[in-house]
């Protein structure tokens, strides 16, 4: 008897795309190699119902079928099948299948390679592939909650204004799926060198992508008066004279130091780019992250797992720096906070913590290469903080002995920086109270450890009065300097975010808890006060953007760009931090408004108005990316809540401004023109003792 055929092929052979002969139990290709031959079940149950109908009736047998009462048990549970789609490997990129061309299933592939868009070269995986029907939302978790966060996170607060606001209009469609945010994983290349089409180019390809020494030295300026005077990565003298020496001769000097070249190139660029109202490519067609494709590959070509160096660590940073910029989404952060350990770790590793010279080093260090080294840490380590701050990520204190204290005796002669004392102010100023600083967010964002109310009050007085010190010799310049006043401006701006952002930290915990305005006021009020500090930084920050055409500093607008997105972060929380303080029904200041006074009234009108100035600067980069455009739509409905709540009523009249306790806002004034006197006059706090003194 013949073996029976099937008239579909097996799903060995569908898969190899081979002939099959479709014999039964088993092909002769599955027959011959030893594998398991399945045919499709619904395929041979539809064959079989088919077989069934064209049965000819056997005699004696009624033509006409007995009607059989329907099984409910089994109907019951088995599921209503669908319309059969075909589950193929898609054969082109996302790119290449929008243009409807053939794709040679490279990473990247050619088409995407040749148009220079090799980042945005991503094929799409089977979730995004099986529904087919764009108004169908599927209730997601959110990239921010995929992601451990400590209790400083505005990802904390976010979830609190879900409790606050459970019974009322908050939306249930802001964790709605997002049509890219299943492809954000697979687009986004790797940190620290990432399978690029440069992973195995050679050392003349790579230099090949350096462009003219006029550009070059274009890039290189725009990143030595933007980002080096708040950042101190390198030494500036030494730096110059290598780059002499390359310029010479290119096989001079290592790949190591031709990585953070090119990423120095890679963020000169990016500068220029925003000077000139571009967003990505220059006049000269060059490509920032071409630039730091190039400088990872030479990285990789260096052994710094193993033998770290200067060049090394510096190019890391960079790294980190042009990620903090460029990075759009909020997983990208994230993702940072482990890429500066990395970096904190190689710099232990190869002693920068340390004064006393390596085994492997000749003799004693002299006073200038240990300045150099020790710049170079305190560097790292602030750049690793920032990064853990902004990221919501735990806190790791140092042991004590990496971080020495006092870290710098620096004489401005040796270092040939007479003329600009200010260069080596801001790490000098942030290293020398990092200790300090460490412990105290150790002891704010453990979760074993609950820090007492008048510890945080204490804490903030001597925060804040370590600030105000501070902030002389950096607002003391005269207009008249335009690039020292710059210079010292935006390392200002640099030194008040990151303590305000300590604050925040600091008052986490306590100012989230119920009734905080009377049991703990320093921490409410504190909070509020940093966040709409921070908030006036951001509009600051985009009004001299936005002001341009009018300004005849090029290098202000540019600088200002950059720490605008440098610190989308704090900006983003401090918006979050002011909208759970308005959510809030039982808080004074924040109160409805229609029993309120009218100096609260005023006050409150004047947050709205930040608020509002925030939500147009989120609405402006909301094409950035879908986080972006997340925060906007946040901000937004936050904004109408409150608004909405703050209505008065018809022909009711406002109290007097009434007198009220020390810990809450006294009004003051003359009638027509009162305000809030306790609420931003904080020289009750700033005029107290700072904590360095020794008691």
């Amino acid at each position: 008897m013949a073996a029976s055929q099937s008239p579909y092929a097996c799903d060995t052979c569908r898969a190899s795309k081979v002939r099959c002969d479709k014999t039964r139990p088993r092909c002769i290709r599955c027959l011959r190699m030893g594998n398991c031959c399945n045919y499709a079940e619904t395929r041979a149950s539809h064959r079989a119902h088919a077989s069934h109908q064209n049965k000819p009736a056997v005699p004696g047998q009624s033509p006409f079928p007995r009607r059989n009462k329907p099984d409910n048990s089994i109907s019951q549970f088995q599921p209503a099948r669908g319309p059969m789609r075909r589950n193929r490997v898609p054969k082109a990129c996302l790119r290449c299948r929008q243009s409807k061309v053939k794709c040679d299933r490279q990473e990247p592939c050619g088409r995407c390679l040749k148009a220079d868009r090799e980042l945005e070269c991503s094929y799409p995986t089977g979730s995004m592939l099986t529904d087919k029907n764009p108004d169908a939302t599927r209730q997601v978790i959110p990239l921010y909650k995929q992601t451990f966060h400590s209790g400083h996170h505005w990802s904390i607060l976010v979830e609190n204004i879900e409790s606050l606001l459970k019974h009322h209009r908050w939306p249930g469609n802001h964790h709605e799926q997002h049509m890219e945010q299943e492809n954000l994983y697979s687009s986004m290349g790797n940190f620290f060198g990432s399978m690029s089409p440069l992973h195995n180019a050679t050392r003349r390809a790579l230099l090949s992508h350096i462009p003219p020494r006029d550009v070059a030295d274009s890039f290189v300026e725009h990143y030595l008066k933007i980002i080096e005077p708040s950042h101190q990565i390198l030494h500036v003298p030494t730096f110059l004279s290598e780059a002499e020496r390359f310029w010479d001769k290119p096989s001079a000097l290592s790949d190591g130091w031709l990585a953070q070249f090119l990423a120095i190139l890679a963020l000169g660029c990016h500068l220029v780019n925003v000077s000139s109202g571009r967003s990505d490519m220059n006049d000269s067609g060059i490509l920032p992250s071409q630039l730091l494709d190039a400088a990872q590959a030479c990285l990789q070509r260096t052994g710094f797992m193993i033998h770290p160096d200067l060049a090394s660590i510096r190019a890391l940073c960079l790294f980190v720096i042009f990620r903090q910029t460029k990075g759009v989404v909020c997983i990208e952060s994230a993702a940072l906070w482990p890429a500066t350990g990395l970096i904190v770790r190689l710099a232990v590793m190869m002693g920068l913590h340390s004064t006393a010279p390596l085994h492997n080093s000749h003799g004693r260090r002299s006073p200038i290469d240990a300045d150099i080294r020790n710049t170079l840490w305190a560097s790292v380590i602030l750049l690793d903080l920032r990064q853990s701050l902004a990221a919501g990520m735990p806190v790791m204190s140092p042991s004590r002995d990496l971080l020495s204290e006092p870290l710098f005796s620096i004489d401005h002669a040796l270092l040939g920086v007479a003329d600009r004392p200010e260069g080596l102010l801001f790490p000098q100023l942030i290293y020398d109270t990092l200790p300090h600083i460490f412990k105290i967010l150790e002891l704010a964002t453990s979760a074993q450890v609950t820090l007492a109310y008048s510890l945080v009050a204490t804490y903030d007085r001597q925060i804040r009065a370590l600030l105000k010190d501070y902030q002389k010799p950096f607002l003391s310049v005269h207009k008249s300097d335009i690039d020292t006043f710059d210079t010292k401006r935006f390392q200002w701006t640099m030194i008040d975010v990151f303590f305000r952002r300590v604050l925040l930290a600091l008052h986490s915990r306590l100012y989230q808890e119920p009734q905080a305005s009377t049991r703990y006021p320093v921490s409410y009020w504190s909070s509020l006060e940093c966040s709409l500090a921070l908030l006036s930084q951001q509009r600051e920050l985009w009004d001299t953007v936005s002001a341009s055409s009018s300004s005849g500093s090029t290098t202000a607008v540019t600088a200002a760009f950059f720490y605008a997105r440098l610190f989308q972060q704090e900006f983003f929380l401090a918006a979050v931090t002011v909208c759970f303080h308005l959510v809030q029904t039982q808080a004074p200041f924040v109160s409805s408004a229609d029993n309120s006074p009218k100096c609260q009234r005023q006050a409150r009108h004047t947050i709205l108005d930040l608020l509002h100035s925030c939500k147009e600067i989120w609405g402006n980069e909301k094409e950035t990316s879908i986080c972006h455009s997340r925060s906007f739509e946040m901000i937004g409905t936050l904004l109408a809540i409150v608004e909405d709540d703050a209505q008065p009523e018809e022909g009711r009249i406002p109290p007097p401004c009434p007198g009220i306790e020390p810990s809450l806002p006294t009004c003051q004034g003359d009638g027509e023109h009162e305000y809030c006197g306790e609420i931003f006059q904080l020289q009750t706090w700033n005029n107290l003792p700072s904590m360095f003194t020794d008691e």
